[in-house]
């Protein structure tokens, strides 16, 4: 009986990755990318109005040089349009660099024809100046092919001057249509017709002017204020000319790119990351019950093959590896449930840092990066990895379990592998070791399911973080605590799904799918 219970607990994960397969293939062909030519068409609509002062202007333009030629790719990739709005001679916009395919024979031209860029003065013709940045993209012999057609809007101001395309206040504003209501009515039209994407940098922008912006201008709408970004759609308030010299390149690339504060690993990377780890967990797994248990083994006599096989320093290692995430390791103590040890101290640095590691890497993908996000990946570690962890100890000291944090050198190094390789940090690095002398089936149970509800518990907070505008912060820690929970539900000893799945099949089967569909859906949705 034994073993066939032990054997659905495998079925049923078959069919959950299977499942996560059949996902991660609709994912895939639902993604269109372009694997050649012209993927974005980007405009940049520069104010070139009287508000902008000479050497203003030519902060600007220096700067959007230097990012023709140090950000935007030189692959083809990229068409590049520039418009400058003003009044100058009762024009209200004019193009300055026709719609180019930037590549490496061409982008050091393109840069140059930047920084002779003249001023236009006057005041300030916002939708002329849309507009002409619109009709330029759509009449490029790349509009059919390019995925993305992206408008960039860098202005001090709120518009002035009319190009007369709205008939009513869109705005609300009360009265008669204006300029704004112009700029909307552009912005509009130029959606229906296949605008994905536009973007504001306000150069010392009044609250309420960069808010009507939001509103009103960026697309697709609702507007956010950036950083952080987010999503498509957002307006960046700079306290002036020099901070937006400062700021260009990082605009480039998120807009070029379609990137975003938000990190989740990709579905493709997960799914791989996952069936290598509990593969190999699986198979160890496998061989050490061949071992140590080879009465609950489905052939017995392929089990004695298996245990003869090995030698005996190989057959203690599996012994070990079997009860190397739950084994009660640690003796009895007494005093203050919130007093950790200095083995628990060490510990606790060690996973810190290889968790602060791991996911600084997966996002960057560059060791030369990682340092940037080293405070934000550190201080969501510390959430996750000490709260968690150290909530779940007091909570069972208080029960009279003794509950100490260790380092899980098996999970260590899956953890370091599938980060390094896939990119991916699956696995854990730690675990919670106890000490009861009446430790049963029931409380190896109770705690190990305390252990997946905590991590969802935490990821509805980061997921609230989130929500709240903190992109970065939110997505990593509703990463770790999914795929702590995930992992920690898993039924292949030693993890604590086991644990949980041979104490009640029932509760296991719920936190199971829980988990399971939670993380599947960050992958997708985030």
């Amino acid at each position: 009986m034994k073993t066939r219970v032990h054997w659905k607990a495998y079925v049923l994960l078959l069919l959950g990755l299977s499942a996560l397969v059949w996902m991660c293939t609709s994912t895939l062909t639902r993604k269109h990318v372009n694997a050649a030519g012209v993927k974005v068409q980007l405009c940049m609509v520069i104010d070139g109005s009287g508000s902008v002062n000479s050497s203003e202007w030519a902060i600007m333009r220096e700067a959007i040089a230097e990012s023709i030629n140090d950000t935007v790719p030189h692959d083809g990739s990229v068409e590049l349009t520039i418009v400058q709005f003003g009044y100058s001679s009762g024009v209200p916009a004019r193009t300055e660099v026709h719609p180019t395919v930037i590549d490496d024979t061409n982008y050091v031209t393109v840069a140059s024809q930047v920084l002779t860029i003249p001023k236009m003065g006057g005041n300030t013709p916002t939708g002329g100046g849309l507009y002409l940045a619109w009709k330029e993209i759509r009449e490029s012999a790349r509009f059919a092919d390019a995925a993305r057609q992206v408008i960039n809007l860098a202005t001090d101001n709120k518009p002035n001057v009319r190009n007369y395309n709205a008939s009513a206040d869109l705005d609300g504003h009360g009265g008669t249509p204006d300029a704004s209501d112009d700029v909307i009515a552009t912005v509009n039209a130029a959606v229906d017709q296949g605008l994905d994407e536009l973007d504001i940098e306000g150069i010392g922008l009044a609250d309420s002017t960069a808010e009507w912006f939001s509103k009103w201008v960026v697309q697709p709408q609702p507007g956010i204020e950036a950083p952080p970004f987010s999503k498509p759609g957002w307006i960046r308030t700079v306290a002036d000319v020099s901070e937006f010299a400062n700021t260009v390149d990082q605009k480039m690339r998120i807009v070029i790119t379609g990137e975003t504060d938000i990190w989740v690993p990709s579905v493709e990377a997960a799914l791989l990351a996952g069936a290598v780890t509990v593969g190999v967990t699986s198979l160890i797994s496998s061989l050490a019950s061949a071992v140590g248990n080879p009465q609950d083994y489905p052939s017995q006599m392929l089990a004695q093959k298996i245990s003869s096989f090995f030698p005996d320093t190989l057959k203690k290692w599996l012994h070990e590896f079997i009860s190397s995430k739950r084994k009660l390791i640690i003796g009895q103590h007494t005093g203050s449930p919130f007093m950790l040890t200095k083995i628990e101290v060490v510990s606790y640095v060690v996973a810190l840092s290889v968790l602060t590691f791991a996911f600084s890497y997966a996002k960057t993908g560059a060791l030369s990066q990682i340092l940037v996000l080293v405070p934000t990946v550190l201080a969501t570690s510390i959430v996750v990895e000490f709260a968690k962890n150290y909530s779940i100890e007091i909570v069972a000291r208080k029960q009279g379990v003794w509950t100490e944090h260790r380092l899980w050198y098996f999970g260590l190094a899956t953890f370091l592998f599938s980060s390094l390789v896939f990119r991916v940090p699956f696995s854990s690095p730690s675990r919670l070791t106890h000490y009861s002398p009446k430790f049963t089936k029931r409380s190896f149970g109770l705690v190990s399911s305390a252990s997946v509800l905590v991590a969802l518990a935490f990821a509805v907070i980061f997921y609230a973080i989130f929500l709240g505008g903190f992109a970065l912060i939110g997505s990593i820690g509703l990463v770790m605590c999914l795929t702590m929970a995930f992992f920690d539900s898993i039924p292949i000893p030693p993890m604590n799904g086991k644990d949980i799945y041979d104490w009640s099949k029932v509760v296991w089967v719920g936190l199971f799918m829980i988990a399971f569909v939670l993380y599947v859906l960050c992958l997708l949705l985030l």
